[in-house]
């Protein structure tokens, strides 16, 4: 798993991450966006466009940063999710939980 950060003004960070998101990788994707949380980044755009496979333990990573992200009042959304990652979040339903847009600058536009 390759993760990356990019800002995306005014004051949205964007998270990239590739490969896939599973048992094995999530660990470090939770870690990554507690860190981000922590250092006061409240607005986050995760870009999935490069993530072929999510499981529940992926899945558990993102809601885990959406639940903390929310506790201390910014917001998490999704962006380029692909077709197998989005029936996954279909199947459980969080595609209702999570805003998904089809690319990072399209979630700072329609998000406050």
């Amino acid at each position: 798993m390759e993760i990356s950060h990019q800002a995306l003004p005014p004051d949205w960070t964007v998270v990239r991450l590739e490969g896939r998101l599973d048992a094995y990788t999530c660990p470090t994707v939770k870690a990554d966006l507690n860190d981000l949380i922590a250092a006061g980044h409240l607005k986050i755009v995760i870009d999935m466009q490069e993530v072929p496979f999510m499981d529940s333990s992926g899945l558990s990573s993102l809601v885990s940063g959406l639940r903390l992200v929310r506790e201390k009042g910014g917001n998490l959304a999704l962006s380029g999710v692909q077709e197998k990652v989005q029936v996954v979040l279909r199947l459980t339903m969080l595609d209702r939980v999570f805003p998904i847009y089809p690319t990072p600058e399209a979630a700072r536009q329609n998000l406050p």
